[in-house]
């Protein structure tokens, strides 16, 4: 690892919670940390608003970034990891496609000296490092339950027939995400079934899988997707044959649930009109920040490259239509997304 000064510069930013900032240590260009991020895939709305806050928060602090876009392959996030480490980057901070590629990538970074942060994906024990999960199980088990008991709200006597857009392969994803929020819907309603599950994260698939379950499962009346690209589609495609409607927040046929809180997807879940009424929504702020506040602290010494015992985690929550004021949702986009929008306007429009 270089060895370079990182100086404590100032305390208790609130965030989520409190934080520590800090800025390279003898001031001229060459002398300043470099971080790099290799991201799941810059095409997704989420990752995109997660890499702004981390050049932003690179910024404050002195660090240059070099963000590298990892396009959901393993090759070419292997490739960005071999760059980054060529480079001697400072440190690394990295959410893995597969897994045991990325750890094998991991391995040679801290060979290298270079310390390297997880986000999302936990150390499979046989390479060790930290890591900044996101936690959704719970708040996808209550985003379950809440779409559910709405709906027999609104529907005394309804059985509920579930279709989720969800790639299996993608284990931690479809486990706390999909699995879980099957669960909740389930918690409320035990006879519900889950007649469908397919899609990768992409939107065009999403919206062509979407159009299957038309045909195979017209009666299908909970419609879920496990990110903003998977839930987007199957709404497009649900809109193009007359469905996905609703009158005063309350979904004629079928409801949505779905994952990010992307602005698309929160324009959706606050519209009145519209059979979107939930997601799970991250927060890009706090999750980049917290990314690099983690690979600085194995910088200053205060934590080990090879800690696995120390993981920290940001939790994700229900934004959701039936609940919560347009304001309180614009407020949202604001903090997390840095997104200032008329949501009214947006709405109309």
């Amino acid at each position: 690892m270089k060895k370079k000064k990182v100086l404590l510069v100032a305390v208790c930013v609130f965030l989520v919670g409190s934080v520590f900032l800090f800025i390279g240590g003898k001031g001229d260009e060459e002398e300043k940390l470099v971080f790099g991020e290799v991201f799941w895939g810059l095409h997704d709305s989420y990752q995109q608003a997660h890499q702004k806050a981390a050049a932003d928060y690179c910024e404050e602090l002195g660090i240059e970034f070099l963000p590298m876009d990892g396009q959901m392959k393993p090759e070419v996030q292997a490739a960005a990891m071999d760059d980054l480490i060529a480079r001697q980057v400072d440190g690394i901070i990295c959410q893995a496609y597969d897994q045991v590629t990325m750890e094998v990538s991991i391995a040679a970074a801290q060979e290298a000296g270079i310390p390297v942060v997880s986000f999302v994906n936990v150390s499979s024990g046989k390479v060790k490092y930290p890591t900044m999960m996101i936690e959704e199980r719970a708040g996808s088990i209550a985003m379950g339950e809440l779409l559910a008991t709405k709906m027999m709200e609104f529907y005394p006597g309804i059985k509920f027939q579930i279709a989720s857009i969800s790639d299996p392969s993608i284990e931690w994803a479809h486990d706390q995400r999909t699995q879980a929020f099957i669960k909740g819907v389930q918690n409320i309603a035990p006879d519900a079934e889950w007649v469908f599950n397919g899609g990768e994260s992409n939107r065009e698939v999403a919206y062509a899988t979407s159009e299957d379950i038309l045909q195979r499962h017209p009666d299908v009346n909970i419609m879920y997707g496990y990110n903003a690209e998977n839930v987007l589609g199957a709404v497009a495609a649900f809109e193009a044959a007359g469905r996905g409607k609703a009158e005063d927040k309350v979904p004629l046929k079928e409801v949505f649930a779905g994952v990010d809180g992307s602005v698309p997807e929160i324009i959706k879940v606050a519209d009145p009109n519209s059979s979107f009424k939930a997601t799970l929504a991250l927060q890009p702020k706090t999750g980049a920040r917290k990314c690099v506040d983690m690979l600085i602290t194995i910088i200053n010494g205060e934590l080990d490259m090879y800690e696995v015992n120390k993981n920290e985690a940001v939790v994700s929550f229900v934004v959701n239509g039936w609940d919560m004021s347009i304001d309180e949702i614009q407020f949202f986009l604001k903090d997390q997304w840095n997104i200032e929008i008329d949501m009214r306007e947006e709405i109309a429009n």
